[in-house]
């Protein structure tokens, strides 16, 4: 089995753990394929969920879990059986974890990586931070894809560098982080 993501040459396929970081739509777009109801879904979320909400009014046929702890994520993760397993990365449960907690982190990720033998795993993040990085180490194939880049913002209104060109800036300042 293989899913195609819109951007030509990204391909999902079984026994192939696959992380994404992009905007929500490239989800979507996944989500509204219509041959993912041939197939057994589930659609593992935190807290809440950035995606979800935005689904037409009758969405494919998935299997959704909410997972409220990391250690619940692992028990879904454990039990899962479903042909294709959408996880979305919730920073709120892996910011929790503090440094000595770090086996926990790599646990979700071998877990994922188990689960990818039998099923096509994906791990969808909107943006990368500690927690997903740690967890893209453990992945197949890591795919980052990103829209337009936003217009850049000076650090401080006016700010030139000595060629007449703008300053530069961190990822963070520049809209980034």
């Amino acid at each position: 089995m293989r899913l195609w993501l819109d951007p030509p040459g990204v391909a999902l396929e079984q026994g192939r753990y696959t992380a994404l970081v992009a905007p929500p739509e490239a989800l979507l777009a996944l989500l509204a394929r219509p041959e993912l109801d041939r197939f057994m879904t589930l659609y593992l979320y935190g807290v809440s969920s950035r995606v979800l909400h935005r689904l037409p009014r009758r969405p494919p046929a998935i299997a959704l879990q909410s997972c409220m702890t990391v250690h619940q994520l692992l028990g879904a993760l454990r039990a899962a059986h479903q042909t294709i397993v959408i996880v979305e990365y919730d920073p709120e449960l892996f910011s929790a974890l503090e440094d000595e907690q770090r086996e926990t982190v790599w646990a979700v990720g071998r877990a994922l990586r188990e689960l990818a033998s039998a099923s096509l795993v994906l791990l969808y993040a909107e943006r990368a931070d500690r927690g997903l990085r740690a967890l893209v180490r453990t992945a197949d194939q890591a795919v980052y894809l990103y829209g337009a880049v936003p217009p850049p913002r000076s650090a401080s209104p006016g700010a030139v560098s000595r060629r007449g060109r703008p300053a530069q800036r961190t990822l963070v300042e520049a809209g980034w982080g």
